[in-house]
């Protein structure tokens, strides 16, 4: 993985212009991205619009990425990691209490400056930093007893919705893989062990199981 991340990059680096031979390297990265370990992820129904936004953003930036100790691979995860948080925040944040890192802050002559360019690194670390503690201040209790009711499932609420003749996949084996595992597992992986489509597993997990979780949140003040 390190040696094709490294080459890939490189190569494409190496295009000036755009054109076909930029554009497949371009497709080969972004199928590598999806097999990077430690990539943020959210049970958030919309999770994949967030993760799509970022692909795009990765096209558009990735003459900008520099690699740093101790690989390539950390680094580009850490790289993506940071604006594809952001990306997940605005999913919670629908009354835009954080802004966007693409909303544009000034209009000099015809060019935009966003806040994500005039932001340094380190300001964004520690600003997402500083997010994670205070949600994490406020949500820690109500998490825990979201997380020991989804475990336990008292009521058979997760355990009793599940896809056709896939009782083996059902809501609540999907919330704890998803959510509470280490490294939190991926539907495609979920849908391997148990041979079933990712369609199948995929369409169950937004149209039943997201919405009976966040009833169950609702119970113990959370929000999902």
């Amino acid at each position: 993985m390190e040696d094709q991340l490294q080459n890939l990059i490189t190569q494409i680096k190496q295009y000036q212009n755009p054109g076909l031979e930029r554009q497949k390297a371009i497709n080969r990265l972004l199928i590598l991205i999806q097999q990077l370990p430690g990539l943020y992820s959210s049970s958030h129904q919309d999770y994949l619009e967030a993760f799509n936004r970022t692909l795009e953003w990765v096209c558009k930036n990735i003459q900008n990425f520099e690699s740093r100790p101790p690989s390539w691979e950390r680094s580009f995860v850490v790289w993506i990691n940071g604006y594809l948080k952001w990306r997940i925040q605005d999913l919670y944040t629908p009354d835009n209490r954080y802004d966007s890192l693409d909303k544009p802050i000034s209009n000099e002559g015809e060019k935009l400056t966003t806040l994500g360019e005039i932001l340094p690194a380190n300001s964004l670390s520690l600003l997402e930093q500083k997010i994670a503690e205070l949600q994490k201040a406020k949500r820690q209790k109500q998490g825990e007893s979201v997380r020991q009711y989804i475990e336990k499932d008292p009521e058979e609420r997760l355990r009793l919705s599940h896809p056709k003749k896939h009782p083996e996949c059902n809501c609540q084996v999907l919330a704890i893989q998803l959510n509470f595992t280490e490294p939190p597992k991926k539907i495609s992986d979920i849908c391997k062990e148990i041979n079933i489509s990712n369609q199948t597993v995929y369409s169950h997990w937004k149209r039943r199981c997201i919405p009976l979780l966040r009833e169950i949140a609702n119970q113990f003040g959370e929000e999902l």
